[in-house]
């Protein structure tokens, strides 16, 4: 029995293997950061799998069975620019290395929740200084905590949630990220207020509509008009929407809906760092005459856009002015942006998994709990470690345990820290339905469940999803690359929706044979699971 279990996973990485070709390809084509030369120092945050200098071999340093137990989340692929013969051939050494390391470590290579970065180091000039320089893989993921290190973690949260303020970060455990891309970090940029508008600015949109605002001669001599609209502009400034505040004809109609569907994206609408949906009427005038299409008055003068009311306005996220962008962090993560825009009027039990590295999504809960704190509609808390520091072969679906309630707002700060320290972080796979079931149980006042998840986590239990008879919205944080199916699954077969990047997504009317969109992932749903499109573009898409 042994001897055909051996067998058949032997055939599974073999298949799995080839399977992965076509992904490296598609890695390999992405575009290549260049920087001088990459400064390695100690990290628990990053594991190196070097290479030889100008050499296809690959050093694990660490057992393949260690790195299949850390939580990765990016790869940096690392050489020189350098070349001795004009004739040398990168990509095909390139590809060399991440066959090497598809074949010891193809997990990684298939997995859509890491992603991947291309690193091409131009200060070498010499052989002998290529040697001196890091060749190989990066694995950045989670850090590997001693006991001491989780414990003054947990303490750091506990002094925190004392007081909570807009200031919780956890140190960047990228550490190729800033020297990489100086500009980037942990904090957010401020941008004003601001309406939305046309790209290029009001010229270049009268140039465009002169273009683009065509018809037949004979229905423009006929049809010569202003014509009124009123648009919608989404958060990432394409136009979503169009209706005709007048009965302009037909052929005027479709002469507008094809200049303005058209247009390239707008700016979005700002409120406090956030893009937010906008409307805005816009008017122009259709004519023969291409001089006269566009925008503008008899007298010259072009008309101002017609704002009107925001869509989905952050309520809470206001006054920014004079805050630094480290400040207002907290309030753009996905935990805070999500508590936003749930739904206010559902009996609603919150449950979140506290396990591994979630103490600043912990901390972002509390610090929204605090600035909304008269209009909360929790009636229960519910966190969770997936079993209390239990063993592996010791946790048992449905009966794992470390799932803690409390139905008094006083008690939270205490109960999460304390479920923190019983558990230990553990392995990925964590008991999501164990404490969705614990809850529904407990409790009855409850319309809806909102589940915390951890993008990182798997769903050890998911066959008891049949057992949750009260609707789930699934609120996700910690996301690098695609969402698991696991919680696309709870949220769809309770009949509650996805809260991500601060967008809310219905899932109850999704059919069996369609295809979700979500971000740059699809996810085909076969009426019993999703799985992640296999579409290699979206494996690098980050």
């Amino acid at each position: 029995m042994k001897l055909l279990l051996s067998i058949v996973c032997l055939f599974s990485i073999q298949l799995l293997t080839a399977q992965n070709e076509g992904v490296i390809e598609n890695i390999l084509k992405q575009d290549r950061t260049e920087v001088d030369k990459v400064e390695l120092s100690p990290s628990k945050s990053a594991t190196l799998v070097p290479s030889s200098f100008a050499q296809n071999d690959v050093a694990f340093k660490k057992s393949i069975d260690e790195l299949r137990e850390l939580t990765i989340v990016k790869v940096y692929y690392v050489y020189t620019k350098y070349r001795k013969s004009s004739s040398f051939n990168q990509k095909a050494l390139d590809r060399k290395r991440f066959n090497q390391l598809n074949a010891s470590f193809p997990e990684i290579i298939e997995s859509t929740y890491v992603e991947w970065e291309i690193v091409e180091q131009t200060g070498c000039s010499s052989p002998e200084m290529g040697r001196t320089f890091f060749h190989g893989f990066v694995f950045i993921h989670r850090p590997i905590q001693s006991e001491a290190e989780r414990l003054a973690e947990i303490k750091r949260l506990e002094d925190y949630l004392k007081n909570p303020t807009d200031v919780f970060l956890q140190p960047n455990i990228d550490i190729l990220e800033e020297q990489l891309n100086p500009a980037s970090s942990s904090t957010v940029e401020i941008i004003p207020d601001q309406e939305a508008h046309y790209s290029e600015g009001p010229d270049a949109m009268l140039e465009f509509l002169k273009k683009e605002l065509r018809t037949d001669e004979i229905a423009l001599k006929r049809d010569d008009q202003w014509v009124k609209t009123h648009i919608n502009i989404d958060e990432n400034g394409v136009i979503s929407d169009l209706k005709f505040l007048d009965e302009p004809s037909e052929r005027v109609k479709s002469a507008v809906e094809g200049a303005i569907f058209a247009m390239p994206n707008w700016e979005p609408a700002y409120r406090d760092s956030i893009p937010v949906k906008s409307e805005l009427d816009l008017d122009m005038r259709v004519s023969y005459s291409p001089s006269v299409n566009g925008m503008y008055l008899i007298n010259g003068d072009r008309p101002t856009l017609e704002q009107s009311s925001l869509i989905e306005k952050p309520s809470d996220l206001t006054d920014f002015g004079g805050s630094t962008p480290q400040e207002i962090f907290m309030k753009l993560a996905p935990v805070y942006k999500g508590l936003q825009i749930m739904d206010r009027n559902e009996r609603t039990a919150l449950v979140m998994d506290v396990t591994g590295s979630m103490t600043e999504n912990v901390a972002t809960m509390k610090r929204w709990i605090k600035g909304n704190q008269d209009s909360l509609n929790f009636t229960s808390f519910t966190f969770f470690n997936d079993g209390d520091d239990k063993s592996t072969r010791k946790k048992k679906i449905g009966s794992t345990g470390g799932v803690y309630t409390t139905f008094h707002l006083a008690n939270i700060d205490a109960l999460v820290t304390e479920t923190m320290r019983r558990g230990s972080g553990g392995e990925r796979p964590e008991s999501d339905i164990e404490a969705l079931i614990h809850t529904q149980n407990k409790d009855s006042l409850c319309d809806v469940i909102l589940l915390i998840g951890d993008n990182y986590s798997e769903v050890r239990d998911l066959e008891l999803l049949t057992t949750v008879n009260k609707r789930v919205n699934v609120l996700m944080c910690s996301i690098k690359g695609s969402l698991r199916p696991d919680y696309l699954l709870i949220a769809k077969n309770t009949g509650g929706y996805l809260i991500y990047n601060g967008e809310r997504i219905e899932l109850k009317n999704l059919q069996r044979g369609e295809i979700l969109s979500i971000g740059s992932y699809q996810y085909d749903y076969n009426g019993k699971v999703f799985k992640v499109r296999d579409t290699l573009e979206s494996k690098t898409r980050m």
